[in-house]
């Protein structure tokens, strides 16, 4: 079995391609298991280094003994712009200060080794190999809480991969079971939460504190493994290790209401009821609705600024300006620069008039002829074009369609509501109502109109050509004119609507927390 471990961008060694390190495992598991045996393709001898076979070489082949702070707890800062130029520029070894261990070239030599030390640290739990990851622990390399560069904690990398037997020896070697991470795949409540004007005012705070704050997605191991639906994880975490199931993440989340809005039942049946969370969680849905709020408003004000400002002041001052008054200004200037030469000017044109009427009623002569050829192609095409205007009836008989079905449906849910007396169907068919009236009728109607804008520029290209498909291309831009505002307050009532909606069903999980 091998592996390659390639350079990183920081100059060491990497985790993904390049030349690597060939290693032959034992067949002994576990913590006290021999340390496996490694054969030396690669240039660096990082694997020697942590073997201890060998002392290890850098990046610029110098034999350096480095300290690189072990055990690694956090992953390293980048460097400051001037230690890495100066680093970067030292290219000559008498150059280079060996014996001061806070030089450039030790600083970034030994950052990327601690980098490459993580990332092969990761990388070993990615591909479920417990013997390198015990070995890296118990050898003091590695804090088995360590985060990689994007804030993933161990822990939370072995139940992203599923691997129990990685999960349980971390916990043994010292892992913290309720310990938050930044999941590989981010939530969209990191970018909801981001925008929020909340989040605005938390980017602002200042000192450590505030800096080793976790995103507001950030989740424990019982999180994701209920997230994730992985009902052995979630019982190993939760009865085994007595994972803490009532904390709550920054968005609000518990781990019973990932499982319950990922549609895991069994987790949600395993975990206690639990509340809490609910304000952060609307919050954070409520975070997306003033963005998409703020975002038509924006537009709002841009269109009017458009039609109220921009345009009166170009057909009022700056059309006239530059295409009536200076040109105006400057032709009188000419003009009387050159005013001795108006008399023959005007003579030249009296004789060319008789040859310019000629050419005028030859080009009139062809303008007729012209028109006649069109309207003959216009007559021949009619009965095709009345196809395409029996498509256009058909698109419009659509339309009226899906406009009586939809509010038949709104009807029917009116009645159905009326109907029923249980507070249960109540809400329901108020639910169904307020869908076929918001949702449905102008999906329908929106559905009919894309159905006769197809057919009417089919009809229009095949009557008049080129010239159909422009006409139809200005009446659709006046169109989307038209309905630009109302799309916009649209966007605006939906966005009210879905945190109303969303406050709505946060006040259900209150009364039950385990609703799904």
């Amino acid at each position: 079995m091998a592996r390659d471990f390639g350079q990183d961008d920081e100059g060491g060694g990497g985790l993904v391609t390049g030349a690597g390190y060939c290693y032959g495992w034992l067949s002994n598991e576990g913590a006290d298991a021999p340390v496996p045996t490694y054969t030396r393709t690669d240039t660096d001898g990082f694997m020697d280094f942590i073997n201890g076979n060998s002392p290890r070489q850098t990046s610029s082949n110098l034999d350096i003994d480095i300290d690189l702070h072990l055990p690694l707890t956090q992953y390293p800062s980048p460097l400051p712009p001037h230690v890495d130029y100066a680093a970067s520029s030292s290219k000559s070894p008498e150059a280079i200060n060996l014996d001061d261990p806070n030089s450039p070239h030790i600083q970034k030599e030994r950052r990327i080794l601690q980098c490459k030390l993580i990332r092969l640290f990761f990388d070993a739990i990615r591909s479920k190999k417990t013997d390198l990851v015990t070995k890296l622990i118990t050898a003091g390399f590695v804090s088995p809480d360590v985060p990689n560069e994007y804030g993933l904690t161990p822990l939370l990398a072995a139940v992203e991969a599923g691997d129990g037997a990685m999960v349980c020896a971390l916990l043994n070697l010292g892992a913290d079971v309720n310990t938050f991470g930044t999941p590989s795949k981010r939530s969209t409540a990191y970018y909801r939460y981001s925008s929020s004007s909340s989040s605005s005012s938390s980017k602002r705070k200042k000192g450590k504190e505030g800096k080793n704050k976790p995103p507001p997605d950030a989740r424990t191991p019982l999180m994701a493994a209920s997230a994730a639906g992985n009902l052995v994880l979630a019982k190993l975490l939760l009865q085994d290790f007595h994972a803490d199931d009532a904390l709550i993440a920054g968005d609000g989340q518990l781990a019973l209401r990932l499982a319950a809005d990922n549609g895991h039942g069994e987790i949600v049946d395993l975990l206690p009821s639990r509340r809490g969370g609910e304000f952060r969680r609307w919050r954070t849905h409520h975070a997306a609705a003033i963005a998409r709020i703020k975002r038509a408003g924006q537009g709002i004000v841009a269109f009017f600024a458009f039609f109220v400002w921009y345009i009166p002041r170009a057909i009022l001052w700056s059309l006239p300006k530059h295409l009536v008054v200076l040109p105006s200004v400057k032709l009188a200037k000419w003009s009387w620069k050159n005013k001795h030469r108006f008399g023959s000017w005007c003579k030249k044109q009296v004789k060319k008039m008789p040859e310019r009427a000629k050419r005028g009623a030859q080009a009139a002569g062809r303008a007729v002829k012209a028109l006649k050829h069109g309207m003959w192609w216009v007559i021949r095409r009619i009965p095709g074009a009345m196809k395409s205007l029996k498509k256009v009836g058909m698109a419009t008989g659509f339309v009226f369609l899906k406009v009586v079905s939809a509010m038949h449906t709104a009807v029917m849910a009116v009645l159905s509501f009326f109907r029923n007396i249980t507070l249960k169907d109540v809400r329901n068919g108020v639910l169904v109502a307020l869908k076929a009236l918001f949702v449905d009728l102008p999906r329908a109607v929106w559905s009919g109109m894309r159905g006769f804008g197809k057919a009417s520029y089919k009809a229009l290209g095949y009557m008049l050509g080129l010239l159909g498909k422009v006409l139809w291309w200005i009446m659709r831009a006046l169109f989307e004119v038209a309905v630009f505002l109302p799309k916009q307050l649209w966007k605006i009532l939906a966005a009210i609507g879905s945190s109303m909606a969303k406050g709505y069903h946060e006040i259900l999980v209150w009364f039950n927390p385990k609703r799904r």
